[in-house]
């Protein structure tokens, strides 16, 4: 399963209470024209078929099916970038 650091499980936090307090971050799976990608939107509930993890701090992670095999093995932290923006990252356990 995803493993999600406290800093990441903070800020999922605080975007799922925005998400009016019953959405979460959906971590998607893209694969287009050949390239495969992780997609991340805040949204307001999971779908069907969706994993739902929940944070110590009460944030929600929606992952689908495609994502939620590639992050088995993975953690996700976040960190803030110069322009006070959070940028989300995935690296081995």
């Amino acid at each position: 399963m995803l493993d999600i650091t406290h800093a990441a499980g903070a800020v999922i936090g605080d975007l799922s209470r925005a998400a009016d307090g019953g959405g979460g971050l959906r971590i998607g799976w893209s694969d287009r024209d050949g390239v495969q990608a992780i997609t991340l939107a805040v949204t307001a509930h999971p779908v069907a078929q969706e994993e739902v993890v929940t944070t110590p701090s009460g944030g929600r992670v929606f992952l689908a099916p495609d994502a939620a095999r590639y992050l088995r093995d993975k953690l996700l932290d976040v960190r803030m970038d110069v322009d006070g923006r959070f940028r989300f990252s995935i690296s081995d356990r």
